[in-house]
Formats: structure tokens, C-alpha cells, sequence
């Protein structure tokens, strides 16, 4: 056997083996052969094929958007995100900043699907579009609205002009 299969069948191995451990109640021996199988094979990264946390918090935030239905909208947010990424140079930049990125587009989405919910529960708020809050200088122009809920809350608290923690009432 040549280096190519051995990493094949390995991988395969691996895949057999998640399969099998990923339950509730797996079988003990499983859930060992599978961390064996992870320790003894550091170097090919196996568990890079397993989606990561910030994956899987997205696409569960978006299966929030379209809730069973709409799957074209859910592909087009998915782009919105990718595009987002893009843009903030992800692919260029180093982990910690890509994992910076990862959280910055996944706190915007999450924002975005709160304003949908909010303006769900208000009158009329049917014409009112997700899309406002594509970009930050849209939330803050439409923070000014008398309508708004960021007005309700800037108008709660106001911080002291001499810098210090202290905050008092409007």
C-alpha cells in the first residue's frame, strides 16, 4: 500500500467512525477507536472536515430566517455573509483575525434576524424591510426615526459629558 491509501482508508476510517460515535449514547468503544484515531493521526487535521461552531451557529441562525421555507433566502443571506467576509479581506487575513471576521458577520446576522422579530410583533411592520439594516450607517440613520427602538433606548440613559461611569436619566 502506497502513503495515498493509507491516508484514503484513514480518512474513511474516520468518517465510519464519527458516524458511529456521533449519538447520543454511542458505544464506548467507538467513541475510544475515534479518539485514538484523532490522536494517533494529528497531523491530517481530521477533525478540520467536522463544520465548526461559527458554521454551525450561522446556518442555524439562518434556518431561523427562512424557518423550513424559502430556501432561495437562505442562499442569498448565505451570500450577503460570504460577500461580507469578502470584503473585510478574510481570506488574507490570520486566524485570529478571520475568527474577528467570522463573529463580526455572525453578531450582524443575529442583529438583523432581532430587527425582523421586532418589527414582526409591532402594527404595520409589514413593510417594513430586513434590508434597512444592511450597513451601519442605515441602523444609525434609522436609529433617528421616532419609531425606532434604538431611539427608546438612547433616550434612557445618557452618560456624563466629564467621561466618568456615572449615567443618569433623561
Amino acid at each position: 500500500m502506497n502513503a495515498t491509501s493509507d491516508v484514503t482508508n484513514i480518512r474513511q476510517e474516520f468518517h465510519d467512525l464519527l458516524m458511529k460515535a456521533n449519538k447520543d449514547r454511542p458505544n464506548k468503544t467507538h467513541l475510544e477507536a475515534l479518539k485514538d484515531l484523532l490522536y494517533n493521526n494529528k497531523d491530517l487535521e481530521l477533525w478540520k472536515t467536522v463544520v465548526g461552531m461559527g458554521e454551525l451557529a450561522e446556518s442555524q441562525a439562518l434556518d431561523t430566517i427562512v424557518n423550513g421555507s424559502g430556501q432561495g433566502m437562505r442562499e442569498c443571506w448565505r451570500q450577503r455573509l460570504q460577500a461580507m467576509r469578502s470584503d473585510l479581506g478574510y481570506t488574507e487575513s490570520s486566524s485570529l483575525e478571520r475568527l474577528l471576521i467570522q463573529q463580526v458577520t455572525l453578531c450582524w446576522l443575529n442583529l438583523n434576524i432581532t430587527e425582523y422579530r421586532h418589527t414582526l410583533t409591532r402594527p404595520g411592520a409589514a413593510n417594513r424591510r430586513l434590508a434597512n439594516f444592511d450597513s451601519y450607517e442605515s441602523l444609525v440613520s434609522d436609529s433617528k426615526s421616532p419609531r425606532s427602538p434604538h431611539r427608546k433606548c438612547s433616550n434612557k440613559i445618557e452618560v456624563a459629558e466629564n467621561d466618568s461611569t456615572q449615567v443618569r436619566s433623561r
